[in-house]
């Protein structure tokens, strides 16, 4: 496999760890040596600034980025100059996968929310990854499938479940997505896409974090929120069992 892109405006400092990212990623962890080290060797570390737009909807996919450090928000623009939030991805994740595979134009806007550090690995270099190692390819059809479930569900919640059931499940997701933030259960987050991403107003979000705070099951800081009482939260997400 010939590397189409190597080139780096400047050393990054996570070049070293390019090969363990690799290997302790879901997608790439059943590589083997030689596949981690020619893929390895075609990645491209980036780093961006908080704020800075990666991509936008409608720009050509060329290519497939692993956070290495930071925070990327996923939305789609609306005519009136809203966004519909759909994810925020923390460290370990992946985004860019569908056009990347299907070669078409890009299906949202990606945001680095935090200052980042990504990986990039262009289409032209992962192809031929994928074609050697069946493996990669079936998890990356459980990636898609697994988002294809968080959309129905969240549409599903926006429909039938209340503010508390909305905003603990969304916690609880992001909290599981962002592997950097397990330990301290710190989500970091504005209030603002936090309430786009469960359709509520932010003040009806901020609000009912209060509440919670009122309660010690969460902390408020800032751009950010720490869960305290995680099996409570999770109660509300799962049938609302406690008084929200």
């Amino acid at each position: 496999m010939a590397c189409h892109i190597r080139h780096e405006s400047r050393p990054q400092p996570y070049d070293a760890d390019k090969r363990a990212i690799l290997r302790a990623h879901h997608l790439f962890g059943k590589l083997t040596p030689q596949q981690v080290d020619r893929l390895s060797d075609c990645i491209i570390t980036k780093s961006v600034k908080s704020g800075t737009n990666i991509f936008a909807k409608g720009d050509r996919g060329t290519s497939l980025f692993a956070i290495g450090a930071g925070t990327v928000k996923i939305s789609v623009p609306s005519v009136k100059g809203r966004d519909a939030v759909f994810n925020v991805l923390g460290k370990g994740a992946i985004f860019g996968e569908i056009a990347l595979l299907d070669g078409h134009p890009r299906t949202a806007d990606a945001t680095a929310i935090t200052d980042c550090e990504l990986c990039v690995v262009e289409r032209q270099d992962f192809l031929p990854v994928v074609r050697e190692e069946p493996e990669i390819a079936l998890r990356l059809i459980e990636i898609l499938c697994s988002r294809l479930r968080r959309t129905t569900e969240q549409a599903e919640e926006v429909m039938f479940f209340d503010l508390p059931s909305r905003l603990a499940k969304a916690l609880l997701r992001l909290l599981e997505a962002d592997i950097g933030s397990m330990l301290e259960h710190k989500i970091s987050i504005t209030q603002k896409n936090l309430s786009k991403m469960i359709g509520m107003s932010r003040e009806s979000v901020n609000k009912q974090l209060r509440i919670w705070e009122d309660k010690k099951w969460v902390r408020l800081e800032r751009n950010a929120v720490v869960i305290l009482a995680i099996d409570l939260v999770a109660a509300i997400a799962e049938d609302g069992a406690y008084d929200a």
